[in-house]
């Protein structure tokens, strides 16, 4: 071996596995011999036999010295199908003073990198679907929240009219109440009068009855509307917890979507490499 740079690759290939930390199957010829092969651990595949002269009949060890003739590097991959893995083939010339003088035949299985591949692909695929899902269930969040302010606005206004209400109940109570102390008043008068007074009773008391009954009844709708506004109450107060757990989870949907589109990219970026 003539060559400076020829011998000092004979020596510096054997490390390169350990430096780089890959599993390489290296092979060094000159224009026209194979002078070393040093095999990979991981995988094996046919190399141009050490001492033997290269052969132009053989397409491999012909892309070889295409590649040396050429000075030209050269990258090729053989599919699964032909070696039962895949491998990447780098053909690199050595050059010396102008000319080359041989050629680097470097080859790494791919097996691993196509699985990892194909592992995140398939992960690219996952994180799609759960975009999907997320995006759902923002909708969803988002119709909820739409529907518990309806429920809100409507809660609202029942206990504006139950308000109203109490107001004209009072108002009964008030005029019931003053209806029955005029009845008594008129109870009153009319006994004074006697016999020409007993018509008028009659209407007094029949006043103080009707009063009496329109009274009690006020009392009733008041404790229902009370009730009424209690539960209106609690609707609200349920509805406004409902309403802060929905805006809630829509912030916190939104930050799982931010989070998978970002991974997304990251996926994309390193299928893309």
């Amino acid at each position: 071996m003539d060559s400076k740079i020829m011998e000092a690759l004979d020596m510096v290939l054997p490390l390169v596995n350990q430096i780089t930390g890959e599993d390489y199957q290296i092979s060094l010829c000159d224009r026209e011999t194979a002078l070393k092969t040093w095999k990979a651990k991981g995988f094996s595949m046919p190399a141009a036999v050490p001492g033997n002269k290269l052969d132009r009949n053989n397409p491999a060890l012909a892309a070889m010295m295409d590649a040396m003739e050429k000075n030209k590097p050269s990258v090729s991959i053989m599919p699964k199908e032909v070696l039962g893995i895949p491998v990447r083939g780098i053909l690199t010339p050595v050059s010396e003073g102008g000319e080359v003088v041989g050629l680097v035949v470097c080859a790494r299985s791919l097996e691993k990198e196509l699985e990892v591949k194909d592992k995140i692909h398939t992960l690219d695929e996952r994180l799609n679907d759960s975009l999907d899902s997320v995006d759902s269930i923002a909708v969803e969040a988002k119709k909820l929240a739409d529907q518990l302010a309806d429920i809100s606005r409507v809660a609202k206004t029942v206990s504006e009219k139950v308000e109203e209400g109490l107001k004209m109940v009072s108002t009964i109570q008030n005029n019931a109440s003053r209806s029955n102390i005029l009845a008594l008043n008129a109870s009153i008068e009319a006994a004074r009068n006697g016999e020409a007074g007993k018509g008028f009773a009659v209407v007094a008391s029949e006043m103080g009855t009707l009063a009496q009954v329109s009274g009690n009844s006020a009392k009733e709708i008041m404790q229902s509307l009370k009730e009424i506004t209690d539960e209106v109450e609690k609707v609200t107060k349920a509805v406004m917890e409902a309403n802060v757990a929905a805006t809630t989870q829509a912030e916190t949907t939104q930050e799982v979507t931010d989070n998978i589109n970002d991974i997304t990219r990251l996926v994309s970026d390193i299928t893309g490499i």
